[in-house]
């Protein structure tokens, strides 16, 4: 499998040598950067990246670049990450393809799944796995994309605590397994920028197939719909109120590291991610962004939601809470770029998050 990963990844950069050589030098950008973060479930990381932007043979000036992003960093948790992403637009527009390439090896805390469990219970496990994603979409629409989807991880769980859920067996999924399957995505994107939006509206449904005939451990299906809307005003438009709907559901065998997650640096930011889990989850957010002096900016947020097995078993005691606010600071006037430093509150929960872009 890693010489299968390590195949794709030449074959990813040649084909993007191949497609933007023919381009001058003021049609593609190479930048170099360093790369330092924290999140609740690495500590602080540190490592390199780059950011490759072009557009690719045949394209007008005014189409949006193609870029390729990579990034290698290691985290104070004894973790490494490998990281290769690719967002490349054709005719116009009309073709949207997404790939992702990764190699990960990570320590993640496990709570059990669901909400009956103890809110005290942790035990941590080890897994290291490759990863391979891509989207190719087309646009059928005015702003709207429709095409599929693939996803594939190897999950290799390399330690559990002796004694605990995972050792013991007792979630789907804790010998670890393959994930393969195949999807039906479709993008509504209207935004005015993809980095700081101000106006606009971004949808994406997705039903997901996950089968033993495409190469997988488990059969299992998913279907999410990811809504978010940004409002402002024509005199203060850097005042910005982002609001966001998710909706997920699952059915059939989903391993514990496929269920829904409920917590994370973009939803219920707080509480760890997958601090709650479940086959199925509903979540509101809402953050207000406002600008204060020179290249800063502050925002307050907060979410509710909750998981369960069933929708039908959605319980308004199980629903969680969380609140918090953040720092920006804009590294990147022209495409609105900003740092982001966020510290979130839940139900006897506290985290701090840096890290690059807005969490919806």
């Amino acid at each position: 499998m890693r010489m299968l990963l390590l195949s794709l990844l030449a074959f990813f950069f040649f084909f993007i040598s191949a497609q933007a050589q023919q381009d001058s030098v003021k049609r593609s950008v190479l930048s170099a950067y360093p790369l330092v973060y924290y999140l609740p479930e690495t500590g602080l990381g540190f490592g390199g990246g780059g950011v490759y932007t072009f557009r690719l043979t045949g394209e007008s000036n005014e189409s949006r670049p193609s870029q390729v992003q990579t990034a290698l960093s290691y985290t104070l948790k004894n973790q490494i990450l490998l990281y290769l992403y690719g967002e490349f637009y054709k005719n116009d527009q009309k073709i949207w393809v997404r790939p992702e390439l990764g190699f990960y090896r990570y320590t993640y805390d496990f709570f059990g799944v669901g909400n009956e469990l103890p809110l005290d219970y942790i035990e941590s496990f080890n897994v290291t796995f490759p990863r391979i994603r891509v989207n190719a979409q087309y646009l059928v629409l005015p702003d709207f994309y429709s095409g599929v989807r693939y996803w594939f991880d190897d999950y290799n769980i390399t330690k559990t605590e002796e004694g605990s859920i995972l050792n013991r067996g007792l979630a789907t999924g804790s010998e670890g397994g393959i994930i393969s399957g195949l999807g039906w995505v479709n993008t509504f994107d209207n935004r005015d920028n993809v980095f700081f939006p101000t106006k606009g509206y971004f949808v994406e449904a997705v039903a997901f197939w996950n089968q033993e005939a495409f190469g997988s451990d488990f059969n299992f299906n998913r279907y999410t719909i990811d809504a978010v809307t940004y409002l402002s005003s024509a005199r203060r438009p850097r005042q910005v109120l982002a609001l966001n709907l998710y909706a997920g559901l699952s059915a059939g065998e989903v391993p514990f590291n496929e269920l829904q997650f409920l917590g994370g640096s973009r939803q219920a930011r707080g509480y760890y991610l997958g601090r709650f889990r479940d086959k199925n989850m509903l979540l509101a957010q809402a953050e207000y962004r406002f600008p204060l002096f020179w290249r800063l900016g502050m925002t307050v947020f907060g979410s509710y939601g909750g998981v369960a097995p069933s929708f039908s078993a959605m319980k308004i005691q199980n629903y969680r809470w969380n609140a918090g606010a953040g720092l920006r600071f804009l590294i990147n006037k022209k495409e609105g770029v900003n740092v982001r430093a966020d510290l979130g509150f839940g139900e006897g929960a506290t985290n701090f998050y840096l890290t690059i872009g807005e969490a919806f």
